[in-house]
C-alpha cells in the first residue's frame, strides 16, 4: 500500500485502508458510528460538488470537504492484493453477541468491503458474512444475530443456537459488554455449553469505566479458562489483538480448558440422573450435557430431539424425573448465576476509590432515622439563621445604600421631564434596588 494521506487526495474507484483520523476522540466517536474505523477498507464510489461519498462494508457515507480532510488513508494499488503470502489456514468464526454490544462495529472493521449481506434461508432476520485476511490465515466470519440466551424463544436465539451446533464454527468469538457484564455471561455461560472453542471479547471498557467499574481482564481469563481480549471496538482498540489470537488459534491447538456452570448442588443428582439416560442416543452434533440442561429447562425443541431419538423406557425415566422435580429449571438458572456471581467477585471492582464510596458513605448515615432527623433540624435552624440574623440586616443595609443612591442621582436629572426622572430613580433604580435586598 502507499504512504498514508488525505482521503480527499483520492480519486472516484479507488479503495484504500483507514490509516488514523484527526481531530480528536469526539469525531472519532462520531466517525465510529457511522463505520468509519481505523484499519476498515473503503472505496471511493463518487466525488462531486464539494462531497466525497465513500462505501465501508455494505453502506455509502457522503462527507464534507470538512469531514473528509480529516481521515488520513492508504491507498491499495491495483493488483497489490495478488503479493499476499498464500493462505496456510482457513478459520470459520462466528461472531455472537447481545444487542449493543458492539459486535456489528468488531465485524464491519474485521471485513470491511468484504462481506455479503443477505437473509438466513426461510428467514426474515439479515444475515451478514464475510473474510478477514491476517497474513496467511484466512478468516470466514458469520455475524449471527443478536440475541440474549439461546432459549429458542424468538427467531433470532433459534437461528444462533442451531447455527453452532449443526454448523460447527472453529471457533465462536463472543463479545461482551464490559458495563453489564453479568448479563453478557449469562449468554456466555449458555454457549460454553455448546462445546465450541470460544472467545470472550469484552468490549466497551471505556463506558465501564465512566460508570467506576474497573474489569481485571486476566482475572477473567482465568476463572473463565478461555482467552480474553479487552476491546474499546468503537476507537480500534483491542482488533488487532483479537484477531493475532484467532490467527493462533487457527494454526495451533485450543489448549484452553472452559470452566462451566453447573447445576444448583440440590439438583445434581437429578442433573446427573437424567444425563445417565440420554448419553446412549445422543449423537453428533448434540452433546449429552447440553441435552440434559435443556430438559431440565423445559426446553420444547429439545423435547422433540429426546422424542425421536432416546428410547421408551429412558423417556419415561426422565418425564418422571421431570414431573417430580418441576423447579428444575430454576436449578438450571440458579447454578448459571452462582457462577456469574464468582467470576465477576474475582474480576469486577464497582468503585472506583474516592468520590462515590465517600457519597454512599455519607448517604449511609443521612438515611438513617438516628442521624438523619438531627441533621435536618439543624439545617433548617442554620438556614433561619441566615435568613434572620444574617439576612435582614444585610436587607437593610442595602436598602439604605439604593435610598442614598437615589439621593445623590436626583442633581443629575434635573431639566430633565418628570416622567423620565421617576422612570430612572424610582423605576429603575428603586425597583430594581427593591428586588436586590430580597435576593
Amino acid at each position: 500500500m502507499s504512504d498514508s494521506i488525505n482521503i480527499t487526495s483520492l480519486h472516484e474507484g479507488d479503495q484504500g485502508v483507514i490509516d488514523s483520523i484527526e481531530g480528536g476522540s469526539a469525531i472519532t466517536s462520531r466517525f465510529a458510528g457511522m463505520g468509519i474505523v481505523t484499519n476498515a477498507r473503503f472505496r471511493v464510489a463518487q466525488m462531486s460538488g464539494g462531497l466525497i461519498i465513500i462505501q465501508v462494508a455494505d453502506t455509502r457515507i457522503a462527507l464534507g470537504s470538512g469531514e473528509a480532510s480529516k481521515i488520513m488513508v492508504s491507498k491499495i494499488n491495483s493488483g497489490e492484493e495478488t503479493c499476499l503470502p498464500p493462505v496456510e489456514k482457513e478459520i470459520f468464526v462466528a461472531l455472537v453477541g447481545q444487542p449493543n454490544v458492539g459486535k456489528s462495529t468488531v465485524f464491519n472493521i474485521l471485513t470491511g468491503l468484504s462481506q455479503h449481506v443477505g437473509n438466513w434461508p426461510g428467514k426474515t432476520v439479515e444475515k451478514k458474512e464475510g473474510f478477514h485476511r491476517a497474513d496467511n490465515v484466512l478468516i470466514r466470519i458469520v455475524d449471527l444475530p443478536g440475541t440474549y440466551s439461546l432459549t429458542a424463544f424468538s427467531e433470532e436465539e433459534r437461528i444462533t443456537r442451531d447455527f453452532i451446533i449443526r454448523e460447527k464454527p472453529d471457533l465462536v468469538v463472543l463479545v461482551l459488554n464490559a458495563a453489564a457484564l453479568e448479563r453478557s455471561l449469562y449468554l456466555l455461560s449458555e454457549v460454553l455449553l455448546l462445546n465450541r472453542p470460544v472467545i470472550a471479547a469484552v468490549n466497551m471498557l471505556d463506558v465501564a469505566s465512566n460508570q467506576g467499574i474497573q474489569l481485571d481482564t486476566r482475572a477473567l481469563q482465568d476463572s473463565l479458562g478461555i482467552p480474553v481480549i479487552p476491546m474499546v471496538a468503537k476507537r480500534n482498540s483491542g482488533i488487532k489483538e483479537l484477531v493475532a489470537q484467532i490467527s493462533s488459534l487457527a494454526l495451533s491447538e485450543y489448549k484452553f480448558h472452559p470452566r462451566l456452570p453447573e447445576v444448583s448442588a440440590d439438583h445434581l443428582q437429578i442433573y446427573q440422573d437424567i444425563l445417565k439416560e440420554v448419553r446412549p442416543y445422543i449423537q453428533e452434533p448434540y452433546t449429552p450435557e447440553w441435552i440434559a440442561v435443556k430438559l431440565m429447562e423445559g426446553d420444547n425443541e429439545v423435547s422433540k430431539i429426546v422424542e425421536d431419538t432416546v428410547q421408551k423406557p429412558a423417556r419415561d425415566k426422565i418425564q418422571d424425573l421431570l414431573i417430580k422435580h418441576e423447579d428444575a429449571l430454576h436449578a438450571v438458572v440458579n447454578g448459571r448465576y452462582d457462577w456469574i456471581e464468582i467470576i465477576t467477585r474475582a474480576s469486577v471492582s464497582r468503585f472506583k476509590m474516592g468520590q462515590v464510596v465517600l457519597t454512599d458513605r455519607i448517604d449511609h448515615v443521612l438515611t438513617r432515622p438516628i442521624f438523619g432527623i438531627p441533621i435536618l433540624l439543624a439545617v433548617m435552624a442554620f438556614v433561619f439563621f441566615l435568613t434572620y440574623a444574617v439576612g435582614v440586616p444585610l436587607q437593610v443595609w442595602l436598602s439604605d445604600l439604593i435610598h442614598q443612591f437615589i439621593i445623590f442621582s436626583e442633581p443629575l436629572t434635573k431639566g430633565w421631564p418628570a416622567w423620565l426622572s421617576g422612570l430612572l430613580l424610582n423605576g429603575v433604580i428603586g425597583g430594581a434596588g427593591s428586588v436586590l435586598t430580597f435576593l
